[in-house]
């Protein structure tokens, strides 16, 4: 059993999973953390300090929504073949080549652009149930292997039931389950890389202040709850589709 944690933003941003060998991060306490940490630690909040250190997965958060950054991270982000998960977006060993899509984008929606960041839900232009800047994102990054494809699927649908069907603590539990699950499914499917590439979806799809912000208050619905994990042996039954029937 384990205390409810965000895994990565955009940012992302962190899911259900052990944070690994992060500890205590230092960060600047200015107003945009300090609003948004006073749900759930009104005493920092309040306090007249002008940096503080991020211990828990929500308080990182605040740090990454309000674009401000943490003075520590997993690793040194300068070092080579390490990923530091607080710089997914510039360092070099976070980021994947993207790798050329099929002939035409075959299959594939056109490119929202910045239309598809105006609303929570952006742009499903061919009504397969996901943004279409997501789906074309897993694609284009994992064009050789579809399980992974069909695993990062399942995580996205997921995210994106939480930013936008969790009005209440019930809803958010339910979506809890749904998250879970499919971040065992990446782990099952990516033994070796499944944490960090779950972190690069969450990443991608907490893309806007809004989508982060959505995220952070579905977050604060959970308060207080417990949650386990499957086995890891029990990894494979948390796909909501089989493994066995798809190639690579």
């Amino acid at each position: 059993m384990k205390t409810k944690k965000l895994t990565l933003l955009a940012a992302a941003l962190l899911l259900l999973t052990p944070t690994g060998s992060w500890s205590g991060e230092k960060a600047r306490l200015g107003p945009c953390v300090r609003q948004c940490i006073q749900g759930f630690n009104p005493l920092l909040a309040d306090s007249g300090a002008e940096e503080f250190m991020a211990e828990g997965s929500r308080a990182r958060e605040c740090v990454r929504s309000c674009k401000e950054t943490l003075y520590q991270g997993e690793c040194d982000a300068t070092a080579d073949g390490c990923c530091n998960p607080d710089y997914l977006a510039t360092d070099p060993d976070c980021q994947d080549p993207e790798p050329p899509g099929p002939p035409d984008n075959e299959g594939l929606p056109p490119d929202p652009g910045e239309a598809g960041k105006t609303t929570l839900g952006g742009i499903d232009s061919d009504d397969d149930g996901l943004r279409d800047d997501i789906q074309r994102y897993i694609f284009l990054h994992y064009p050789d292997s579809a399980k992974t494809r069909a695993a990062l699927r399942q995580a996205a649908l997921a995210l994106q039931n939480i930013i936008l069907n969790s009005p209440d603590e019930a809803g958010a539990l339910r979506n809890t389950e749904l998250e879970a699950r499919a971040s065992e499914c990446i782990r099952y499917i990516r033994p070796d890389d499944g944490r960090r590439i779950d972190n690069m979806l969450l990443a991608e799809f907490l893309n806007t202040e809004a989508r982060s912000r959505a995220y952070l208050a579905y977050d604060a619905k959970l308060s207080g709850h417990v949650f386990g994990t499957r086995d890891l042996d029990q990894y494979k039954t948390s796909c909501t589709f089989d493994p066995d029937q798809l190639e690579d």
